[in-house]
């Protein structure tokens, strides 16, 4: 049984005011005192209420779309004595096959110097920084060690501040599937249990503290009390859990979990 199979979470926070995405994208890009940083926002959408009000960045110019980039672009920008530029926008494939939009057409006057001066950009931006702690496959949600957050109010940079969510950890429950299922169902008291025929499946939600203790659970989708309530109680004897910090705040992920009662994990497992 693969990771998907056995663990469906569910991710419960949102990172900023802007648009978030069903797939991990592809980040714009910000140059900052000489480094080029990956964002986790996009800027440019703060000037459409709606994508029909978005012009044809790149004019009759088909660029290439992904999964990975649902907004059909990629931005950079570069921050210039306090103040936010956009410096570019390109086909999310730009170094396949070089398709770039003509800033002069977007923005008329406004294209000064090679750039274009983000006024309407109000909100905080974040740039991910060193390893990343967990991968989230949707929009800007993987952890990271680090992150910096760029503040900003009509387009000037106000402040900077850096977060260390250093302090999380990945359980090996978590990292090993099969380790975790073992734990499961060889501590499920089956003999409490009465005989069904067919596989009977729980899906508890749950979620652990700053310890990595599972002190919460529910019973999302259950079949009667006696298996419910043997569901969580297994589930809540997971030794550790992942503990994740973003913003160095603790982050208390909501797990799904599908407990099988089944013949043959009985007889596999059972101590």
């Amino acid at each position: 049984m693969n990771r998907l199979d056995l663990i469906l979470f569910i991710l419960l926070s949102t990172i900023s005011v802007f648009k978030t995405f069903g797939t991990a994208q592809v980040p714009d890009r910000l140059v900052y005192k000489g480094d080029t940083l990956s964002i986790f926002a996009n800027p440019l959408e703060l000037l459409y209420s709606d994508d029909s009000q978005r012009p044809k960045f790149f004019g009759d110019k088909e660029g290439c779309n992904s999964t990975a980039c649902w907004r059909g672009y990629q931005a950079e920008w570069v921050i210039i004595d306090g103040q936010l530029y956009l410096t570019g926008i390109f086909s999310c494939c730009f170094y396949d096959d070089k398709i770039k939009a003509d800033l002069t057409a977007l923005f008329g006057s406004k294209f000064v110097d090679g750039k274009v001066k983000a006024d309407w950009v109000t909100g905080n931006i974040i740039a991910p920084q060193g390893k990343q702690l967990y991968y989230v496959h949707m929009g800007y949600e993987s952890l990271y060690e680090k992150e910096l957050e760029f503040q900003f109010r009509n387009g000037g940079l106000i402040g900077t501040k850096t977060y260390d969510n250093s302090k999380s950890r990945q359980s090996n429950y978590s990292k090993d599937p099969e380790k975790l299922k073992e734990f499961i169902y060889s501590h499920i008291n089956w003999t409490r249990l009465p005989k069904s025929k067919e596989p009977v499946k729980v899906f508890i939600q749950f979620s652990a503290n700053e310890n990595g203790i599972v002190d919460s659970t529910k019973v999302m989708n259950g079949y009667d009390a006696t298996f419910d309530r043997e569901a969580e109680r297994v589930v809540k004897a997971i030794p550790e859990w992942d503990v994740y910090y973003r913003h160095e705040k603790l982050e208390r992920r909501k797990w799904t979990m599908p407990i099988i009662f089944s013949e043959d994990n009985r007889k596999k497992y059972q101590k």
